[in-house]
């Protein structure tokens, strides 16, 4: 089995493991998604980026095995934003800006989650505000067709999920499920797009 197998075997099991709420098999399957991303994808990179790569995608995976103790959202979310500082690092390499309009349309969102998310204010704007701006970098219309901008969405729609999970309190056997669902999914296809993307486009 390739690693890219692997990594689909495992991102379906973690998708599953939510569907049918199955703890036993989300401690197994969530740790192995991005390891196994990584060692598909890493190696494609040139090898100066490599570390950079390896870094921020360890930083996620530190914050899938901290989600999985029932930990508070801060030191997870401490963790992501490293991923997210080595996305923008190498978005940035490949040529892309912030533009206005993609600043603005992510603006938006992140300022009414702020205000429901008043108690949670620091989170929300630090934490928040990395991931709206990976998401703006990669809506740069320089990387339009690799896939990026599509990822950094999804993951901006995966953490808000998250955070509206949290804030509403949804039963587990209803609604809740399908929202947890949806949050594992999102997040999957958002890594595996956002590092296949970066990998496939060369720095200028």
């Amino acid at each position: 089995m390739s690693f890219r197998d692997a990594f689909g075997a495992a991102s379906a099991g973690y998708v599953l493991a939510r569907a049918i709420a199955a703890p036993a098999l989300q401690r197994v399957a969530k740790p192995l998604v991005v390891p196994l991303l990584a060692a598909d994808v890493v190696r494609r990179f040139p090898r100066r980026e490599r570390p950079l790569v390896s870094v921020g995608l360890l930083g996620s995976w530190v914050g899938d095995v901290l989600l999985l103790s029932d930990v508070r959202l801060a030191p997870a979310a401490a963790t992501f934003a490293v991923n997210h500082g080595a996305y923008q690092a190498l978005l940035w390499r490949r040529g892309a800006r912030p533009q206005p309009a993609a600043v603005a349309l992510r603006a938006v969102p992140l300022a009414a989650i702020a205000w429901f998310g008043r108690d949670r204010l620091p989170l929300v704007l630090s934490y928040g505000g990395m991931v709206a701006a990976t998401s703006a970098l990669a809506a740069d219309p320089v990387l339009r067709g690799r896939g990026v901008a599509l990822g950094a969405n999804l993951f901006l729609l995966s953490d808000a999920l998250i955070f509206a999970r949290a804030e509403l309190h949804l039963p587990d056997a209803t609604v809740g499920r399908g929202v947890d669902v949806a949050i594992a999914a999102t997040y999957v296809l958002a890594q595996k797009l956002l590092v296949e993307g970066l990998s496939w486009t060369p720095c200028p």
